[in-house]
C-alpha cells in the first residue's frame, strides 16, 4: 500500500511530479488546480482523431487511464486524450463525497499517493490534468478549449451538470461496478448495497449520462463478477471489493473508446446506443472475475490491457439480438430471468461459454501504481 507524509505544500509536490509543469488555479474553484505538462502530447495525426477527457479517481480511474494510454500507444491518429480530471481526496475544501466512498477506508497519506499516481501517470503521458472543482466558469471555459468529443468517467466523485455535458456531442460515459439495469447500487457506495442485500456477484455498467447520478440508460453490462472469498462469503474488508472489480475495468474502457472511435470514423452523429462488454470479453478475463478473492488481495495490480484485450476488439462482430452459447449463435435470453448471483433480474445478454479452470489468485503485474 502507498504511504508517506502529507506534503505541507501540495501544489509544490503536484509541480514536482513533472518538472517544468505549470500549476494554475481556475476562475471560481474552491479546491485543486489545472496542471499542464511542458510538452503536451500531440502526436502526428491525432488532431484528426476523436477527442477525449477523462474524468477519474481512485484505483478504478486509475486503471481506466492506463488502458486509455495503451488505447492511444497501439492505434496512434485514432484518438487523442485532451484531458484529464481527478478528484483531490485530501483537500479539505473539496466536495467529492469522500466519507461515502471508497476513500474513507484510507488513511489520508495513502489516499494524497493514490491521486499522485494517477495524476503522475498522465502528466508523464504529456496530458493536462485538472484536480479541481468542475462545475465553475474556469473550468468550463477548460473544457470548452479542450473540445472533447466524449467523455468517460470512472471512479470520479462529482456530479456533472448539463453544460459540461452537453460539450461532448458523442456523449458523456459513467461506468459504474452495480447492476444498475435492475436499479441496484446508485450511489457512491456499491459495497453497502451488496451487504444489504445479501449477494457475492455484481457487474459494471456502463451508461451515458444524465444530470440524475447513476439514472442515464445503459449501453452495456460485464459478466457477473465473484466478490466472496473461496467459501462464499463476503471478505469484511470493503477495500476487497475494490480490489476485485479492477480487473474488467480497462476492456470495459477499452470497448467503449474503441466503439466511440468507430463511429466517428464512420460519420455516425450522436451517442453510443449499446457497447458489447460480454459476449467478445477475452476467456481469461472471464475465469478471472468468476474467481474468488484471493487470500493476497491487498496485493493485487492496477492492471492494464494486454494482447488479448487487443485481439478482442478486432473480433468480428455480433449481429443484434443473437449471443455466442457454447461456440454458436442463440437468441438471447428474455428480459427479467432471474439472477441469484446480482439479487435481480438478467437483461438480455450473451450467456457464459466453457470455461477451463486456472490457477486461483493469478492476478496481472501492478502499472502505473505509486
Amino acid at each position: 500500500m502507498p504511504s508517506g507524509i502529507i506534503d505541507p505544500d501540495p501544489m509544490a509536490r503536484l509541480r514536482a511530479l513533472q518538472p517544468g509543469c505549470a500549476c494554475d488555479a481556475l476562475e471560481g474553484a474552491r479546491w485543486g488546480a489545472l496542471l499542464t505538462p511542458p510538452a503536451p502530447n500531440r502526436p502526428p495525426g491525432a488532431e484528426d482523431g476523436l477527442r477525449l477527457v477523462l474524468l477519474g479517481s481512485f484505483w478504478i480511474g486509475q486503471a481506466a487511464l492506463q488502458a486509455v494510454l495503451a488505447y492511444l500507444q497501439r492505434h496512434p491518429g485514432r484518438a487523442r486524450l485532451v484531458g484529464v480530471v481527478t478528484d483531490d481526496p485530501v483537500s479539505p475544501q473539496a466536495r467529492i463525497s469522500l466519507r461515502k466512498r471508497a476513500w474513507a477506508l484510507m488513511p489520508e497519506a495513502e489516499r494524497q499517493e493514490v491521486k499522485l499516481a494517477l495524476v503522475g501517470t498522465a502528466l508523464r503521458a504529456g496530458v493536462l490534468v485538472y484536480t479541481g472543482e468542475v462545475k465553475t466558469a474556469g473550468f468550463r471555459r477548460a473544457l470548452a478549449a479542450w473540445r472533447p468529443d466524449a467523455i468517460i468517467t470512472c471512479g470520479f466523485g462529482q456530479v456533472l451538470d448539463a453544460a459540461i455535458l452537453d460539450a461532448a456531442p458523442y456523449g458523456a460515459y459513467n461506468c459504474h461496478p452495480t447492476d444498475l439495469a435492475n436499479g441496484h447500487g446508485r450511489g457512491p457506495a456499491p459495497w453497502d448495497d451488496m451487504t444489504a442485500r445479501g449477494v457475492t456477484h455484481t457487474v459494471w455498467s456502463v451508461h451515458r449520462m444524465t444530470e440524475v447520478v447513476d439514472a442515464g440508460p445503459i449501453i452495456g453490462q460485464t459478466p457477473p463478477i465473484n466478490v466472496a472469498d473461496a467459501q462464499g462469503r463476503l471478505i469484511p474488508d470493503p477495500r476487497a471489493f475494490f480490489y476485485k472489480v479492477l480487473p474488467p475495468v480497462g476492456w470495459m474502457v477499452l470497448r467503449t473508446l474503441d466503439a466511440l472511435v468507430r463511429r466517428r470514423d464512420m460519420g455516425l452523429p450522436g451517442p453510443l446506443q449499446s457497447v458489447e462488454l460480454d459476449a467478445t470479453m477475452p476467456p481469461a478475463l472471464r475465469r478471472r472475475l468468476l474467481q474468488p478473492v484471493a487470500p493476497d488481495w491487498r496485493d493485487a495490480p492496477v492492471p492494464t490491457p494486454g494482447q488479448e484485450e487487443f485481439d478482442a476488439l478486432r473480433s468480428e462482430a455480433i449481429p443484434p439480438g443473437l449471443c455466442r452459447r457454447r461456440g454458436r449463435l442463440s437468441p438471447n435470453r428474455r428480459f427479467g430471468a432471474a439472477s441469484s448471483r446480482t439479487g435481480g433480474t438478467l437483461r438480455p445478454a450473451p450467456a457464459r461459454g466453457v470455461v477451463r479452470p486456472r490457477r486461483r489468485g493469478e492476478l496481472p503485474k501492478r502499472e502505473g501504481q505509486g
